[in-house]
């Protein structure tokens, strides 16, 4: 028989966008590249400890911010 491998449980997301956690990843970093802000995932990933960061969880992501424009 082979391992019994569960597929991932992946949370409800309003936004539809969702990122596994990998190594090295932290709420900062992963904020800073998806052009949001930690309080954003935090809100849409309640329970979700930022010093203590899974790999292969799955969090929903906020919509990026418009870039402001400068008239």
């Amino acid at each position: 028989m082979g391992l019994d491998k569960h597929p991932p449980v992946i949370p409800p997301c309003p936004t539809g966008l969702f990122l596994e956690i990998a190594p090295g990843d932290t709420l900062y970093k992963i904020a800073k590249e998806q052009g949001v802000t930690v309080e954003a995932i935090l809100a849409l990933n309640p329970g979700l400890d930022p010093k203590n960061l899974q790999i292969g969880t799955f969090i929903c992501l906020p919509l990026p911010k418009e870039p402001s424009r400068k008239t």
